[in-house]
């Protein structure tokens, strides 16, 4: 296995407030990949909006793709 970045994403998955998405990912290309597979097109422009929080841990033991996620609330 090669090793993964872990994505914890924020101010992401927003409803009245904002979410948070947590990642395993060769790269943030393959990272946003995940994430729309996971969330669909809708939820592609808060991944690229300027205002995303992105915090990157690098080589960690942990299989790729979705690890945990909260939506916002309301």
């Amino acid at each position: 296995m090669n090793p993964m970045n872990l994505y914890i994403i924020n101010e992401i998955l927003s409803d009245y407030t904002s979410g948070m998405c947590v990642i395993a990912a060769e790269s943030k290309e393959q990272c946003r990949e995940f994430f729309i597979k996971e969330f669909g097109e809708l939820y592609a422009k808060d991944y690229d909006n300027e205002h995303t929080e992105f915090t990157v841990i690098e080589n960690i033991n942990h299989p790729a793709g979705i690890v945990d996620y909260v939506y916002g609330g309301g």
